[in-house]
């Protein structure tokens, strides 16, 4: 990518520069020289190997959920994997707040799941096999993931299907009600 090029084309400049020092200024300046390259010849390494800045930056997404409609499903991209968020209806949080957990899987309340009621944070990956579930399909309206029929309910937990737990919810924060943080190591 473009910092391993631009790692690589400022490690070769450094090299150069280290051996017309070393020839200019004799073999007294040659240790000087020697440490001056290997310090460079380091840190030339860790910016090819180490990731880019992309990759920092993907590491937390700030999402203003004012904008996602109520009973629609936004897809994100987050660390490289989908992340749905869902602005949840009246109905849709009745329904799961209403489901008997003890009788679930995977069992977990729907305050467990949703910090703020309205809105439901999770990845999109199904925990069958990886696949993307549809938002607003399956046998509960919540999402169906259709290569091997698992079927979550609105508050993405499995009720049916070979999927062994509920899709994911990822650490978040809400900084208002509408604004979120997703990700945000402490």
């Amino acid at each position: 990518g473009i910092n391993a090029e631009y790692g690589k084309q400022w490690y070769q400049r450094r090299v150069r520069e280290a051996v017309v020092s070393t020839q200019s200024t004799g073999v007294g300046a040659g240790g000087g020289a020697a440490l001056y390259m290997a310090k460079y010849t380091l840190y030339g390494l860790a910016l090819m190997l180490g990731p880019g800045r992309d990759k920092y930056a993907a590491a937390a997404i700030e999402v203003d959920l004012a904008t996602i409609p109520e009973g629609k499903n936004a897809v994100f991209t987050w660390r490289g994997k989908p992340l749905f968020i869902r602005h949840r209806t009246a109905e849709e949080i009745a329904s799961a707040q209403s489901t008997d957990v003890a009788s679930l899987r995977d069992p977990q309340a729907d305050t467990e799941r949703c910090v703020n009621e309205k809105y439901l944070i999770c990845l999109g990956v199904c925990t069958h096999l990886g696949c993307v579930p549809i938002a607003h399909a399956g046998d509960y309206k919540g999402y169906y993931c259709p290569c091997h029929g698992s079927h979550y309910d609105t508050c993405a937990r499995i009720m049916k299907g070979p999927a062994p737990l509920n899709l994911e919810v990822p650490k978040h924060d809400f900084l208002t009600d509408t604004l979120v943080v997703i990700g945000k190591e402490d």
